[in-house]
């Protein structure tokens, strides 16, 4: 039986074509001769679908920047619950700061914001909802989590030459969760590496937070001091943004179905947006308008 050219498709469609009666959809890949993850969305066939492009930043005061088309689009607070996936491709050949993407209420200069930023000195990727000078946050070493993101060298650091576990084309997938009625950063932030969660904290804050929107993002760039140390020499591709906490069941269904996937063939629901980069730098749901500062929307 072959698989249907469009529409969603289950695992068990795909064991009864490959002829396996159980595994992992990565499982199920290798056992058709795939480079897992890699190449299933073969399985796939969605026509109305492709993946072209991404974003490619040198880290050089480059970055993507949006604001507001019209009412907020989600606010950052301690009733909102959010979750950001990515995928992820480190393009620095020694360790530097990467400021990776930031969501606030200012374009400039701004001190209300949530954030993701990797810190070079401790080999960290810090999580981090910062309230004028409060900061709530939790940090994640990503040599402490070494079983999930295959980096174990903190003196080389997230680098070119210790990309950690990657597929075939470099990228890793990347998601935070953000449980906003937790008091504790410890239990309000989780950190997934293509799937697999990082368990192991290294710091967290657990300051006040306020009520803040997200008229504004930036990505590879800080919003809080414009062109600041920190701007991300990284390819981004895929930037989804939720309204609710993922489980990580769902991550595994982002993470499994392609490389990178259409949200809408896994778990839309709740998805708000995103930045899939392929016919242009804007946002699916046409929330931000969207300007690429150098930088570049760069072919697969």
């Amino acid at each position: 039986m072959a698989l249907q050219s469009s529409g969603q498709i289950s695992i068990n469609d795909i064991k009864t074509e490959l002829g396996n009666s159980s595994g992992s959809l990565a499982t199920l890949s290798t056992a058709a001769g795939k480079s897992a993850p890699h190449a299933i969305s073969e399985f796939y066939g969605y026509a109305s679908y492709t993946n072209s492009h991404y974003y490619s930043n040198d880290g050089t005061n480059d970055y993507i920047t949006g604001e507001k088309v019209s009412s907020t689009p989600f606010d950052i607070n301690t009733t909102q619950d959010l979750s950001f996936n990515f995928w992820v491709r480190i393009k620095s050949t020694s360790k530097n700061n990467e400021t990776l993407w930031n969501f606030g209420s200012t374009n400039a200069n701004g001190n209300a914001r949530i954030f993701m930023q990797y810190i070079a000195s401790s080999n960290r990727f810090l999580c981090r909802v910062r309230t004028n000078s409060v900061n709530f946050d939790r940090q994640f070493a990503l040599h402490d989590n070494s079983s999930a993101t295959g980096i174990s060298n903190s003196s080389t650091g997230w680098t070119t030459s210790q990309r950690g576990n990657v597929g075939d084309d470099n990228f890793s997938m990347i998601t935070l969760t953000y449980d906003a009625s937790q008091s504790s950063a410890s239990n309000a932030f989780k950190l997934y590496w293509n799937a697999s969660e990082l368990t192991t904290q290294a710091a967290s804050n657990n300051g006040t937070r306020g009520s803040r929107r997200a008229d504004y993002f930036r990505f590879c760039e800080n919003i809080h001091t414009t062109a600041s140390a920190g701007n991300a020499n990284v390819d981004i591709d895929e930037f989804k943004v939720y309204t609710d906490i993922l489980s990580s069941s769902e991550i595994t269904t982002l993470y499994n179905s392609g490389v990178p996937t259409d949200s809408s063939q896994t778990h839309s629901s709740s998805l708000l947006t995103e930045w899939t980069f392929d016919s242009d730098e804007h946002d699916s749901a046409g929330l931000y308008t969207t300007s690429i500062v150098g930088g570049s929307r760069t072919a697969y």
